[in-house]
């Protein structure tokens, strides 16, 4: 037996990330599988060899690092060059994940937040997938807080898979229609129900 893996994805701007601490109050040890493909793009690893040799010097900056900008122009207006790149992070991303839950003791429960979990072969690492999501209205305006043009957030919330898509693959649905203190009651209810252990110091 291994520690259990929570996948918690959702549309841009749901509160995954909200969720996720969340979580982490209650007692789970939390990844953020964005923050592990970046940490795959930093000079010196083989996911940063393996995008120069893919995509070319032109997607470096002055540091030599890899502009995340550059390659995004590169990567998002075209699938092929996006699978191109997603087949470089996502098996690093995956066996960061899985060396991750294998440190921990056999009742833990490592979750791990991802946009990209139902297109990808991280569903199948998941015991439970988690989805939140938020009105549209709300989503976008979050994102327009982040500093991403309305234009640009309605594009993005395009992109990613239907609202239907993510009910349907749902093992928990978490509904952030409501204020802070709802979310989180909703959380932990989510928590009880599935029969996982919560922490003895668990706030909230």
């Amino acid at each position: 037996m291994t520690a259990r893996v929570i996948g918690i994805t959702g549309p841009i701007g749901a509160g995954k990330s909200t969720v996720a601490t969340m979580l982490r109050d209650l007692g789970a040890k939390v990844l953020d599988a964005d923050a592990i493909a970046k940490d795959e793009q930093l000079r010196g690893t083989v996911g940063y060899s393996a995008i120069v040799q893919t995509f070319g010097t032109g997607v470096l900056g002055d540091d030599k690092e890899v502009d995340r900008r550059r390659l995004a122009d590169i990567v998002f207006g075209d699938p092929r060059q996006l699978e191109r790149l997603e087949r470089i992070l996502h098996p690093r991303v995956i066996a960061r994940i899985l060396e991750a839950r294998s440190m921990l003791p056999n009742e833990a429960v490592l979750a791990v937040e991802a946009v990209k979990l139902l297109e990808t072969s991280l569903r199948a690492v998941c015991d439970q997938v988690w989805v939140v999501l938020a009105p549209t209205e709300t989503r976008v305006a979050r994102l327009e807080r982040r500093g991403t043009p309305s234009a640009d957030a309605a594009a993005r919330l395009e992109r990613q898979s239907s609202v239907e898509a993510f009910r349907a693959a749902a093992d928990v649905l978490i509904e952030n229609d409501g204020d802070r203190a709802e979310l989180r009651r909703r959380v932990r209810e989510a928590w009880s129900a599935r029969g996982l252990p919560t922490a003895p110091d668990a706030t909230g």
